[in-house]
């Protein structure tokens, strides 16, 4: 599906043998290769960081799942920053296909042990509890961004865009941000 913007389907996944590929036959173009070694190259970063953490003293023991972790961390700043702070069970449903709420719950424990997110109540519904990030989730996340930007840099992407996210226009143009 090399320079195809065609969106792959599960038809296409179904249709794609389960054999080995030989190098000489993946169709992957140069930037999509370059993209793979962004990937590699900051999982290699990502692996070496998350030791040192754990070697601080901040962590008990290392996270169950270094990718749900990652995506619980992620998906709680950005909604933070969107200005609508997520709930545990809106969380949960980013996981439901691989993990259980159980599980989800587990990361949380963790994650607010760590002092990376905090439980608040909702003044409005005390049912709702929101996990919000801290200043030490948010030192983490920026060496974490700026890595991941240097790695893409270093493999020949650069930024093209404003100083505005797509939820910061979105909010400039219609009063909100609905990201």
């Amino acid at each position: 599906m090399a320079g195809d913007d065609k969106a792959l389907t599960s038809k296409d996944i179904s249709a794609a043998e389960p054999v080995a590929l030989d190098r000489g036959e993946s169709t992957l173009d140069p930037q999509e290769r370059a993209v793979l070694e962004i990937d590699v190259a900051y999982v290699q970063w990502r692996a070496d960081f998350r030791r040192m953490v754990v070697a601080s003293g901040v962590l008990n023991r290392p996270w169950r799942s270094v990718f749900e972790a990652d995506m619980i961390f992620s998906i709680v700043a950005h909604r933070w920053l969107a200005g609508r702070p997520i709930t545990h069970k809106e969380l949960a449903t980013y996981f439901e296909t691989f993990a259980t709420e159980a599980t989800v719950s587990r990361h949380v424990d963790d994650m607010e042990d760590g002092g990376m997110i905090v439980r608040q109540t909702d003044p409005d519904d005390r049912r709702r509890t929101f996990l919000l990030p801290t200043k030490r989730l948010e030192a983490i996340g920026h060496e974490y961004l700026r890595t991941k930007i240097r790695i893409m840099r270093d493999h020949g992407f650069a930024w093209a865009g404003g100083a505005e996210t797509g939820c910061e226009k979105a909010a400039a143009a219609q009063g909100n941000c609905s990201d």
